[in-house]
């Protein structure tokens, strides 16, 4: 069932059960989830949003922070009376996820981070977003069509090019300053490394063992000693496309 809260924040409920809050990433949408609906809908209670500046959530004003998406998520979950609850992020999702579990931890009793990381931005990454906000102020079409193309794993794009190509029309639904805030809310995150080792809900993070953006194997070996089931699957960083069974499975099991 679709919902706006406070007229700013779009989402949409499916099936009963524990709550499972699923935060999609950059350039995506809620739509990004459907094809996981059917089964895990059938022991929770799943709420799909539209991150701020995407889908059909407001572009928030003025300076963007993942302090302040996760502020907005707040706004829904103590609208809908969520308690206990596990938050699955893709990529920025597990950033937003991330910024909430530290500002409300009694909310939270899990985070999976999909194709995600707690670490900040390289000083080599802030310089590409930056970058990418200077192209896409140019040609934003074109930028946003590469890109999309490089989150897939070379040796994969071949068997997914119908859903690339649904998958940049996706992404050309949200807006300039979508994009542009984002782009900086990402560059300026804090670190979350100590609070991901220490923290004492449940973690668990689904890596792509082609990413290009997520080193997989060094987030295995710095996280393993700790309580962090990690899982690395075959894929690049769209695994919810490229390996969606093995995605869900492990979801399932969340």
């Amino acid at each position: 069932m679709p919902n706006i809260i406070e007229n700013t924040l779009f989402y949409e409920e499916f099936g009963n059960g524990p709550a499972m809050l699923l935060l999609h990433g950059f350039l995506e949408n809620r739509k990004m989830w459907m094809s996981f609906v059917p089964e895990l809908s059938k022991k929770h209670r799943l709420i799909l949003v539209d991150l701020p500046g995407h889908g059909k959530s407001d572009v928030l004003k003025g300076a963007q922070t993942l302090a302040l998406m996760a502020e907005e998520i707040k706004k829904l979950v103590d609208h809908l009376q969520l308690k206990d609850l596990k938050f699955v992020g893709h990529s920025m999702g597990g950033y937003v996820a991330l910024a909430y579990a530290q500002r409300f931890p009694d909310d939270i009793s899990g985070i999976c981070l999909l194709n995600s990381t707690p670490k900040a931005d390289t000083a080599e990454r802030v310089a590409l977003r930056e970058h990418g906000i200077t192209v896409a102020k140019k040609n934003y079409h074109a930028l946003v069509s590469m890109s999309v193309a490089n989150l897939f794993s070379q040796h994969l794009r071949s068997r997914f090019t119908e859903v690339i190509q649904i998958t940049k029309q996706e992404a050309l639904q949200t807006p300039l300053e979508g994009y542009i805030n984002s782009q900086k809310a990402m560059a300026i995150r804090d670190d979350s490394t100590e609070f991901w080792k220490n923290g004492s809900f449940k973690k668990m993070m689904i890596l792509g063992a082609h990413d290009t953006l997520i080193r997989a194997e060094d987030l295995k070996n710095e996280f393993m000693e700790y309580d962090v089931q990690i899982d690395v699957l075959e894929g690049g960083h769209m695994l919810t496309i490229e390996n969606f069974k093995g995605v869900l499975a492990i979801l399932k099991q969340f």
